[in-house]
């Protein structure tokens, strides 16, 4: 069954169902209440006719639905034993109605005799009235549950498009009916199925246009190998350097999303992979990068791989740092990264986005994927990362807290 939440369609429904049954059963308890009454009346009205009138006088109607009780021992365990719900007195004759076994008896006095009549016929309309109520709250009881039944489908679909969102495209919904949510449910599989042939081209197209970039990147290195000017040698390394990089980003990029990475998880220092990370920094000379230790940690994570993430950390901690310094402080579970300089142009929620870049002259090199690149790692190694702005300063933090060892 589905698990109903607050502020779902299925609970609004739900209530809905339960207020029809209560009211229902509120007009269904009056209708009995009024039937039953009636019923008695009626009952003690015949049975003073029956007693009172002649044989010739009696209605077939209540000779057919009454008779007078002979036996005098029946007669006394009803009146002795039985309870009485309503006395009545009269000049000549008293009247009581007695329930006795679950049956009601009318029992008139007249003259100081005893005479005690029932009903023949056991169907009354009360017991009508309550089978109503039953066969009303059945129905009922059977739409709802059908009702939800047919929302079934639409819990698939939300496991599908989680599924889905977590980055896999081997989802399907079967689900042979031909109202809404059949329909529904079809336009999902055909949009996963022309998401999933976009995704294998867009996979096609970034590892051919890698492999296509590097071939020359790589002759291009070995041939300012034979330049002998000195200073245009290092121009044209640092121009392939860079080249090499944002290639080398982009398959990052396409085997994280498409989640084509083995993790090879090892019990580190938290030192060794904060060095590890500075040592893939493309900087021309020691960056300014300030590391204060206030616990010794050991963490389970991919070297290479979250090298990468605390990598584009400080990289981008540098680029936009006013004083060109990055303090790295590793205290309650977490690395701290601070530096110095104003806060993003944009919304927080957008930092980890790709292609979200701010458009001055730091950042004129960048592509935009440093910190989605982060966050993809961070979340495949279930560390948490957070920004702040606290005192004019940018603060990442990383939650090493579930990475512990």
């Amino acid at each position: 069954m589905l698990n109903i939440e607050r502020n779902s369609i299925l609970f609004k429904i739900s209530l809905a169902f339960l207020l029809i049954i209560f009211l229902s059963s509120v007009f269904f308890f009056f209708l009995y209440q009024n039937a039953k009454e009636r019923e008695l009346k009626d009952f003690i009205k015949n049975a003073v006719l029956l007693v009172t009138s002649g044989r010739s006088e009696i209605p077939k109607s209540i000779e057919s639905n009454y008779e007078i009780v002979e036996d005098p021992e029946f007669i006394y365990n009803v009146y002795t034993n039985g309870k009485v719900e309503l006395e009545r007195d009269f000049l000549t004759i008293k009247i009581y109605l007695i329930e006795y076994e679950h049956q009601h008896y009318v029992l008139v006095n007249q003259f100081g005799i005893n005479f005690l009549v029932k009903k023949k016929n056991e169907f009354s309309l009360h017991r009508l009235v309550i089978l109503s109520w039953i066969m009303f709250n059945v129905i009922i009881v059977g739409i709802y549950i059908g009702i939800v039944k047919s929302f079934y489908p639409l819990k698939v679909l939300r496991e599908k498009i989680k599924a889905l969102k977590s980055g896999s495209f081997d989802v399907k919904i079967d689900v042979e009916k031909n109202d809404e949510i059949g329909f529904i449910a079809k336009e999902f599989n055909e949009a996963i199925t022309t998401l999933k042939k976009k995704e294998e081209i867009r996979r096609w197209f970034l590892r051919n246009i890698a492999h296509e970039l590097k071939t020359p990147i790589t002759k291009g290195k070995i041939a300012i190998e034979l330049l002998e000017d000195e200073k245009g040698k290092q121009h044209f390394e640092k121009i392939f350097n860079r080249l090499e990089f944002l290639v080398n980003q982009l398959m990052t990029v396409e085997k994280i999303v498409s989640k084509d990475i083995k993790l090879k998880f090892e019990c580190l220092e938290v030192k060794k992979v904060i060095d590890n990370a500075i040592s893939l920094l493309l900087a021309t000379e020691k960056p300014n990068i300030n590391i204060v230790l206030n616990e010794e940690l050991k963490i389970k994570v991919d070297l290479n791989i979250f090298s990468i993430a605390v990598k584009n950390l400080l990289d981008n901690g540098l680029k936009f740092s006013e004083d060109g310094k990055v303090d790295v402080i590793v205290k309650d579970k977490k690395i701290y990264f601070i530096n110095k300089g104003d806060k993003p142009p944009f919304n927080e929620e957008l930092l980890f986005e790709p292609f979200i870049k701010e458009t001055s002259l730091k950042n004129q090199e960048g592509l935009g994927l440093g910190l989605y690149i982060t966050k993809f790692i961070a979340d495949f190694h279930n560390v948490k990362i957070q920004y702040q702005y606290q005192e004019g300063k940018n603060v990442f933090i990383l939650d090493l807290s579930q990475v512990i060892c």
